[in-house]
Order: C-alpha cells, then structure tokens, then sequence
C-alpha cells in the first residue's frame, strides 16, 4: 500500500462492530487529539487496577478527543497487552491496550500504538549486546542515567524484536496509526555498525559520516515499518518521532511542551513555519503538565492551553495534548474537563479552519533544518528564532523554509546571519533577483561557504571579513531612521566589514568605539566603550532589492531584544516592499496575526496573549489580554470583499477600502480573535 497522506474527505462508510468508521484510501485527519504517556516503573504494585475501558472511552468523547495515541510498549520496555514477543508488564492482569482500542473505536476515537523505538530497559538489561556501544566503548552511561543511559542499537538483534512486537499488535489490533517514540541517531561502535561501516568505507574517527551511517540504519529500520503497514488492509498513520520532518511518512507532530526548559515559548512559531511548508498534514502536540512530560501533578491553566491551540489553527495545523495515565489506570478528571473546555471551543471554529492552508509572503532560509529534529545542532537557532519573532512582532506572513523546495512564491527572502549560499541555493536567490524578488541578509549571510566574498554578483558590496570592533555603533539615514532614537544605537555582537562598491547605497553608518570592550591597556580592562568616530564603513547597504546588515541583527534581536533593531529592519524594508499582506493600527508589539485561506474565505487570526516569566524560569499564560480598537488593513490583490465578521461569533463588522487595502473596524481580542473575509 503507498502511503498518500491523508484527507478529512469523506470515504466509504462501513460499520465494523466498533463504531463506523470513514474507511477508503485516505487516512483519518484528527482535529482534536491525545498522546497519552504510561510510562510505568517496575515497582508500582497496583498498575491497571482502576482502569474501565468504557469510562476511558466517555472521558475522552466528552473532552471532544477524536484520536489518541495509547501504550503498547512504554519507555521502559513494559508491554501492556498479553504479548508473545516482549515482557508485559509485572503483575497486570488485563489487556489494557486491547479494552482502549475497542473502547474508543465504539465512540468513533481513532486510536495510534505507542512503542517506544530509541528506548527499551527492560530488554537491554537482558541484551547488552542489543545497545548501542559509545566511541569510548561504554554501552551504559550509568554516571549520567536519565532516560537514554542504554539505548538499544538499530543494527543488532533488537531490529528484528521491535519489528515482530509492532507485527503483533498489527496483527492483533485494529489500530489506526503506529507512533515510534526517541529516535536516537547517534553513531554506534558496535562491532555490527562498525563492520558495515568499514565495507562503506566511513572512517571511525569521523563522527559527522558516523553519525550519517547510522540515518541510514534508522531509514532502513522505517522502510521495514512500512512495509509490516503496507500489509494491512486498513490506511495506518505512521509517526517515527524524532525523523527528519522531510522524512515523516504521513503527517508531522509537532512535539513542543512550550512551559518546559527544552521548547520554551519561542520554538512552535518557527517550528510550524517549517512543518507547514512540507506539503503534510502537521499538529500541535502540546501537553497538559505545568513543567515536563511525566509531571502527574502539573497542570497548566485554561488560557495557557488553548493558547498552543489556537496557535496551531492559527498556522493550519490540528490540536493535540499531551497526558500521562497514573498507573492505575484512571484519566484525571480536572485534565479533561480541562482539554474538553479548550477542544470545545476549537470544535466551534472547524468550520473554518479545517482545510485551511497558511499563505506566506516571506521565507526564511535555513538549510540546517533539512535534517531536523534529528539533529538540532546542525543550525543556528538564535539567528532563527531571531528572526522568527522581529518578523512576527512586524505582522508580517512568513514560513520557515530549508532552502530544498521551490522559493518562486515568496516575494521576500531573509538569510539570518549564518545562511552561506552554495551553488544550489546561488542559483535560486538569482532566480528570485530576476522576477523582482528581495533579499534581507546579515553577517555572514549571503557570502560563499568559504566566507571569502558575496555569493550573488548583484551583492555591491566589498566583505573584509570580521568586524575588528566587538562592539560598535549604528547611525541610520534620513531615509530608514523613522522612529529611531536621535542618537548612535549600539551593535552588541560581532559582524562583517563592509563597505558599498559601485551600485550599493549605504543606509546605516557604522561607528566604532574608542577601544574594544575588554581590551587591556596595561593598567585596566576597558569596561566603559563611548563612541569615538565614523568608522568609514557600513551597518547597513542597500544594493537594489537587496539589504544587507552588517552585524548579526537577528541573532542580536534574540538575545538582546533590541527595539530599535526590529524598527531598522522594518524601515530598510519598507524602501523595497512598501505593501505587506496585512497591516494593523492599535495592536501591540507581541499580538501575533496570521492568514489563513480556505476557497474563498482570507481568514486572519489574532492573538493577543503574552507568556509572562514568572520567578527565575516559569513561563507563564493565566489570562487573556484584551486589545480594543484594532484597524486591521488586508491587502486586496484584486478581489472585492462581501463580508467581514467575527467567527465563531458571526458578528458582522465594518468595513472599507483604502487604496490597494481592505480596512476592518474589530473593536476588541481577548486572547484570540478569528476574523473571516469572504471574497468575491
């Protein structure tokens, strides 16, 4: 069977005893989900006592869930059904992952298979010869432990095992999708990896080609998956969470505990701008817990949670909540009344945003991505993420793209900082100069791989390599200096020099200070750094539709919060792209406002929420925050505009054109807001 994706569309309707079902090619689309964790440690002597297969199936029918991703096999190696392949968990006496399927099917639930694939205790005690050996040779890294101190390897015997238990339940249950847990794609010195990677011809001390050797284990491991799903004679998602998103075989879920140290506030918004652009359908797998995955007394308040999922509608994804079942078997009741309140009211905007599809204007590159989440080192986050919230606090509509698809609909393209132009990406950013496109470059953005010089000849600009100032001093033009300070603003981190050649305009002047920040003279470390004079090269250039800035400005912007950066981007781009898609007055800085379309319907989403740090590192959403006499101005592109109104509310609102723009009155937003247009 080719897996082709999936579709909300309808299909043929057969009753299987359990409920009916949407049966046919395409695979279900959940719009209200749950990944329900059970990781059980071996010394809970009561587990699944209290578990009711049917008041388990209620709860979640009532906190309107139409899908959920329920236990096979846990983090620990515990099977929860009468396995003949692996180790059911001591003590239990009832097939709980058999009662969930038949419980929830009968409420018409779809319901996923959770295996854990990168982590597996139980059977690495018993197969030491099944985990993965470390470059010093350790299998288990027992100063460390946590959760992945043995980590069975791909490559072994533990292959062929995790390959019948996902066999057997496929066989046994009538499960809707398969979820592999922590792929891990970190090399393996085992004596099999390393025999295969000496026929390949991988050198061992390489870790880079290594760590490739062992993508191609796990991208086999995946091809043997979906052929055990091809089997089958029911469409099966299929999510090996920790894949490369370009790799996901039918949909992405977007991992992302926003309140934990690890995403924190900053990371879904790239993040789904990325996911968004693969062509696949995506969610938003939040969870319920104050802090981290597995946190039994956590629980975030209602306006905190429906922020991530009005967020994900907001991008054209769907919604799904993280939970974690106590042992015993028992759904807490505060959790689903909670998720029920936020899934309610995101039921009752589906009319709209089902099917809908986010429209973008911009792209920011980032090549590093083409391999994410698999390996998060292999980018800059603080230039992306930079980037990600100036546009964002901008309203401007932008995607997250990894240089490989096509760039011919974006009008705007920013390389933040680090982006080096190949000969691949050198040949689309000319493509794009010639039919009128724009590019907004920093630091050493836009320079060949060896940073040498500019890729694109269309760059009139002379690179000298690193600034020799670790701070300095911008000074913008009368042109781009509206709303900036009347005096020098300080550049924090080092960039390029840059001087305009022939054909470039210099939009920013560079100052220097006196001595760098914590030189030493011989009698004192240089604290205090004044501005001494011109520094006779540029902060910003102008080449045509091109601008570049000379200092890391997004990554700055990230870590420093710089008002007056986010003021000089929007002013330098405003000279080439005086019309964006959507304009606002009266909104604050932080609402995020984005569009979405679905036929003939533009859809604008504005969100005024704002996580507050609270303590030394909590982030915090308690409460809605109202936003009155707001003109949101959208970009008409020919069309005319029938009506306007508040959804799901169906109030009509008031509505003009002003030159090329529709203007909307919307009196207020108290967390989210959904705005409709229907065009002609």
């Amino acid at each position: 069977m080719k897996i082709k994706g999936w579709s909300s569309g309808s299909g043929k309707m057969i009753s299987s005893g359990e409920g009916s079902f949407e049966r046919g090619a395409r695979l279900f689309q959940p719009r209200r989900a749950i990944h329900l964790d059970f990781h059980t440690m071996p010394g809970i002597y009561d587990a699944g006592r209290e578990f009711k297969a049917d008041e388990f199936a209620r709860t979640l029918r009532d906190a309107q869930v139409d899908y959920i991703t329920v236990f096979a096999r846990c983090n620990i190696g515990f099977a929860y059904y009468p396995t003949k392949v692996g180790v059911v968990y001591p003590g239990l006496k009832t097939d709980l992952l058999g009662q969930m399927v038949k419980a929830c099917h009968r409420q018409n639930i779809r319901v996923a298979a959770y295996f854990n694939a990168g982590i597996d205790h139980v059977h690495a005690l018993r197969h030491r010869d099944w985990c993965k050996v470390d470059r010093e040779g350790h299998v288990y890294n027992l100063k460390e432990k946590g959760h992945f101190f043995r980590n069975p390897c791909l490559n072994t015997p533990y292959r062929q095992h995790l390959l019948d238990m996902l066999e057997e339940v496929l066989a046994k249950y009538p499960v809707d999708g398969i979820f592999l847990d922590c792929f891990d794609h970190a090399p393996c010195y085992g004596v099999e990896c390393v025999e295969e990677m000496k026929k390949k011809g991988v050198p061992l001390d390489d870790e880079k080609r290594a760590r490739e050797f062992y993508s191609t284990v796990t991208d086999r491991f995946m091809k043997e998956v979906m052929a055990l799903v091809g089997k089958q004679r029911r469409p099966i998602r299929v999510c090996p969470n920790g894949f490369p998103y370009r790799k996901q075989p039918t949909h992405i879920e977007i991992e992302v505990l926003p309140t934990a140290g690890y995403w924190g506030y900053e990371y879904l918004p790239w993040a789904i701008r990325y996911a968004r652009t693969l062509k696949k359908p995506y969610l938003t797998m939040t969870g319920r817990f104050h802090e981290n995955w597995g946190d039994f007394g956590g629980l975030r308040p209602e306006h905190s949670l429906l922020f991530d999922c009005y967020n994900s509608i907001a991008n054209g994804g769907a919604c799904m909540v993280g939970d974690h079942m106590h042992p015993r078997g028992k759904l807490e009741k505060a959790v689903y009344q909670l998720i029920g309140k936020a899934y309610t009211q995101i039921k009752q905007l589906e009319t709209w945003s089902v099917g809908a599809t986010a429209v973008a204007e911009m792209a920011v590159i980032e090549p590093g991505l083409r391999d994410f989440p698999s390996n998060v080192a292999s980018f800059d986050r603080s230039s992306m993420m930079g980037a990600t919230r100036l546009l964002m606090e901008l309203k401007y509509q932008f995607d997250v793209v990894d240089g490989i698809g096509d760039l011919s609909d974006y009008r705007v393209i920013i390389l933040p900082d680090h982006v080096l132009v190949d000969d691949l990406l050198k040949k689309k950013l000319e493509k794009h100069l010639r039919n009128g496109g724009i590019i907004v470059s920093s630091a050493w953005a836009g320079l060949t791989p060896d940073k040498s010089r500019f890729a694109l000849d269309a760059y009139k600009i002379v690179c000298g390599g690193a600034d020799p100032c670790n701070m300095a001093f911008f000074e913008a033009i009368r042109e781009v200096d509206r709303d900036l300070p009347e005096m020098l603003t300080t550049i924090y981190d080092t960039g390029i020099k840059m001087t305009a050649r022939q054909g470039g305009k210099e939009l920013a002047r560079l100052h220097q200070p006196y001595f760098n920040l914590g030189s030493w003279d011989g009698y004192h470390e240089n604290l205090y750094i004044p501005p001494e004079k011109r520094a006779g090269r540029s902060a910003v250039i102008q080449c045509g539709n091109i601008l570049h800035f000379s200092f890391p400005i997004f990554a700055s912007y990230h870590g420093r919060a710089v008002p007056a950066y986010r003021t000089l981007v929007r002013n330098c781009l405003e000279k080439v792209f005086p019309q964006p898609m959507i304009r606002t007055q009266g909104l604050p800085s932080f609402v995020q406002a984005t569009v979405t379309k679905k036929r003939r319907c533009t859809i604008a989403h504005l969100l005024t929420y704002m996580p507050e740090l609270r303590g030394s590192r909590t982030q915090m959403i308690e409460e809605p925050i109202e936003v009155r006499n707001i003109q949101l101005c959208v970009r008409r592109d020919g069309r005319d505009l029938q009506k306007a109104f508040l959804a799901p509310q169906d109030r009509p609102l008031n509505f003009s054109t002003d030159g090329a723009y529709w203007r909307i009155d919307v009196p207020q937003v108290s967390g989210y807001q959904m705005i409709v247009l229907e065009t002609s």
